[in-house]
């Protein structure tokens, strides 16, 4: 099963890349009312672009991996997942945010959140 959860989490964060990476003003315009988009804004998401990256990497090599750095691995993306949560929910709050690409954004980080964390919970057990 861990395997499955850090190839979705691969797919996740490999989307994340792409939109935030190839099509970060189009990924502004989807998820903001901010008109026109700002370019400083859309440079800036470019910086996730890499993160996530690293974070497909990082679920890439873990399936490669032994227990014990597919572990780390999982705890990793639950912590990254979950760290962006709170900022979309934040975000969310703030009124800084809308619509269905960013509904599916807040999701999946909640989605993803709960399937490493409870695998890496799992896998702790035995």
């Amino acid at each position: 099963m861990t395997s499955v959860i850090l190839g979705l989490a691969a797919v996740w964060h490999g989307l994340a890349t792409w939109h935030f990476g190839l099509t970060p003003a189009r990924t502004l315009a989807r998820a903001t009312s901010e008109r026109p988009v700002n370019v400083i804004a859309a440079e800036l998401l470019r910086f996730l672009a890499g993160l996530n990256l690293a974070l497909v990497v990082l679920a890439a090599a873990a399936l490669l991996a032994g227990r014990e750095a597919r572990l780390l691995a999982l705890l990793t993306l639950a912590v990254a997942n979950l760290s962006q949560l709170a900022i979309d929910l934040r975000v969310r709050r703030l009124g800084l945010a809308r619509g269905a690409f960013f509904t599916r954004i807040l999701v999946g980080d909640a989605l993803f959140t709960a399937l490493c964390g409870g695998a890496f919970a799992v896998g702790l057990t035995g």
